[in-house]
């Protein structure tokens, strides 16, 4: 039985704050951490997907690595989800207010 460590399993890095020397638009940086948590949740998926393939193919039989791979795409797809409806609330919420 093989045991993998959980160093793979990390918050995503943010990118480092903008010095007062070196002025950096606050939708560029925030652009960068959207794309990666998409490519992070796409890259799980992908991961997920052939853990689920090899295990159906009989290729494997560590089934314990294939429902981590499952819950991991499945946590990162609730996450973006729940951002996603955290920024609707958020621009509904502006487009209520009075001018």
């Amino acid at each position: 039985m093989s045991v993998t460590s959980i160093a793979s399993i990390r918050q995503p890095a943010l990118p480092a704050a903008p010095s007062a020397s070196s002025p950096v638009k606050g939708s560029a940086v925030f652009g960068e951490i959207v794309r990666d948590l998409l490519s992070r949740e796409a890259a799980a998926s992908q991961t997920a997907s052939q853990a689920v393939q090899s295990l159906a193919a009989g290729q494997t039989d560590n089934l314990h690595a294939v429902t981590l791979a499952v819950a991991q795409a499945d946590l990162q797809f609730r996450l973006i989800l729940e951002l996603r409806n955290r920024f609707t609330e958020a621009y509904q919420e502006i487009m209520r207010m009075p001018i």
